[in-house]
Parts: structure tokens; C-alpha cells; sequence
């Protein structure tokens, strides 16, 4: 089978195989060619599977919030925690809070948005947000990250009037405490056919599509890249559900440990992920020898 080197890592595999349950070695050989030189390759790789930490996650049978106890209580002390929300003091109760903000979006707001009414859940120093603390994207820039609207360093100045208006109509819902400040948010208003993604590594891609009229658009931001929030897509590049992005969440951050090989000759796979396995194969340019592993959970690549 011939392959074709592509630049950046792609939504869409050149290759897709049935993961064998129980699989505990993969060995890869062939011939790559670099620079016009052909070389022969043989890599061999032991298996971990970390589906005995994940598998609550996708525990389809639970609701969401008894999935994330769940999977709590598989890691590491402290690395997720879910306890019953209280409202912060001087704050709204969550119910009138809930109410302002629908009214402030001029959208009714998920459901699962309306959980965090009831619970907290954190991720290490992160968290999502209390509805009686929650406020639209550019308020937490200018109150809570001390940014300002004009000026040389502004947002009126820094951000594209499109992503401005996005912030502004946007809800933060989680804030990631990290190499920088981090949020995702939800905007009512969907998305634009054809809209960048600014999914890093994903070129050529068709760009953004619409999905269902209610369902709005999830996405991330980042302080190094308030310009290009980078869009939550389904395999189709349609904006995923709710659920789903808050359980990226979970998939961007909680499995930081267990992801990670422990050496370059083991491949870490998910046998509970719901969907395929996404791993990269990359080729030493010195040795020429391929290297393999999971980008499933990869946090800059938001591709699933």
C-alpha cells in the first residue's frame, strides 16, 4: 500500500484499521521514501490500553455528571473532582441567573449548561463555571483578564470584528488555569459555512459547517490566540453537541498522565473511545525509523 507524506495532522486518517481487542503488539514495515531515497523500515510497538481509566467516560448507560465521578475516581487523586454546586456568595441564585442569561443571549441555553446549576466539577486548577458566575466572553476579557477595549493592545484593535462580535455574544462556560488562561464557550449563533476552523494542524480542510439552527457553535480560546478561537467539529466539520464538549473537556485535560508512552516503543490506544483511534505516524528524517502514537487526546489538536 502507498502512502503519500501530508503536512500537519488531519481530521480524515490515509489509513483505517479494526483495533483487535486484546491487542498487544503493533509492527509497522515497508519502505519510506525521503528526499528521493528509499529506505527500508520495521517498527514494533507494546500495546497499553487505557480504557481501564476512560471507560466511565463513555459509560453510555449514566448520566453525564455519574460518567465523570466515574472516571474520578480512576485517576490520580485531585485530578477531576465533582462536588454539589454552591452559589457564590452575594451572587443570584442559579435559577435567576439562568434566566438573565437567556435573556442577555436572546437563546435558551443547553442543558447541560444548566447542570453546572446543581454541580462543580474541576479539572486540577480548572473548572467550570457557576451559572450565577457566568458572563459573556468579552466580560470575563475586560473583568476578569484585564484586557481593555481600546487602545494599541485593545480588543476593539487585536481582534477581527467577526471574532469580536463572537465573544460578545458568547457564554464562558469552563476556564482552563494552565500555560495561560483558557475558556470554552458556546455562541448561539452557529457557525458561517466555510469559516475557518483554526483547528492547528488540520490544513486544507473545507472550513466550518452549519449545523443544527439551536445548537450554536462550541469552541476554545486561548490568551496566545484570542484571534483564531478554535471551533469544536464534528468528523464532517458540523459544531458538535453540548455533551460532547463538555466531555472534551474531560478528554482535553484529565488524561494529560495516562495518555503519555512511557518510552518511544510503546503505543498507548483507547479501546472505549466511541470513535476510531486517531494516531500519528511520523518518520525520523536521520534514521528514517517511524514513530507512532496517539493523538486522540493531543490538547492542541482539538480534532476530536
Amino acid at each position: 500500500m502507498d502512502w503519500a507524506t501530508q503536512p500537519g495532522l488531519h481530521r480524515r486518517p490515509a489509513l483505517v484499521w479494526a483495533l483487535p481487542q486484546g491487542l498487544q503488539r503493533v509492527q509497522l514495515r515497508g519502505t519510506v521514501t525521503l528526499a528521493g531515497k528509499a529506505t527500508p523500515f520495521n517498527g514494533t510497538w507494546t500495546v497499553r490500553d487505557m480504557s481501564r481509566v476512560s471507560a466511565p467516560l463513555y459509560d453510555q448507560g449514566k448520566p453525564w455528571i455519574e460518567r465523570v465521578r466515574g472516571l474520578s475516581k480512576r485517576l490520580e487523586e485531585g485530578t477531576v473532582t465533582v462536588e454539589r454546586a454552591k452559589p457564590p456568595t452575594g451572587k443570584k441564585p442559579a435559577a435567576a441567573a439562568l434566566q438573565d442569561l437567556e435573556k442577555r443571549l436572546g437563546a435558551p441555553l443547553p442543558a447541560m449548561v444548566r447542570l453546572l446549576a446543581d454541580w462543580r466539577v474541576e479539572v486540577g486548577d480548572s473548572s467550570f463555571v457557576h451559572p450565577s458566575s457566568m458572563t459573556t466572553v468579552t466580560d470575563m476579557l475586560l473583568r476578569q483578564w484585564d484586557y481593555s477595549s481600546g487602545g494599541k493592545d485593545g480588543l476593539d484593535t487585536i481582534l477581527p470584528a467577526p471574532v469580536r462580535a463572537r465573544y460578545d455574544r458568547s457564554l464562558a462556560v469552563f476556564v482552563h488555569v494552565g500555560d495561560g488562561l483558557g475558556a470554552l464557550a458556546w455562541d448561539p449563533a452557529g457557525v458561517t459555512a466555510g469559516e475557518p476552523t483554526h483547528t492547528w494542524g488540520d490544513q486544507g480542510n473545507p472550513g466550518a459547517q452549519p449545523g443544527t439552527t439551536s445548537e450554536g457553535v462550541w469552541y476554545w480560546l486561548h490568551q496566545e490566540y484570542l484571534r483564531k478561537p478554535s471551533l469544536l467539529l464534528d468528523e464532517d466539520y458540523r459544531p458538535r453537541n453540548a455533551e460532547a464538549a463538555f466531555t472534551h473537556v474531560l478528554q482535553r485535560l484529565a488524561f494529560s498522565e495516562v495518555k503519555e508512552a512511557t518510552n518511544d516503543k510503546e503505543l498507548v490506544v483507547d479501546s472505549a473511545l466511541p470513535r476510531a483511534n486517531l494516531l500519528q505516524l511520523h518518520f525520523d528524517q536521520e534514521s528514517r525509523q517511524p514513530n507512532l502514537w496517539l493523538r486522540s487526546y493531543d490538547s492542541y489538536y482539538t480534532l476530536f
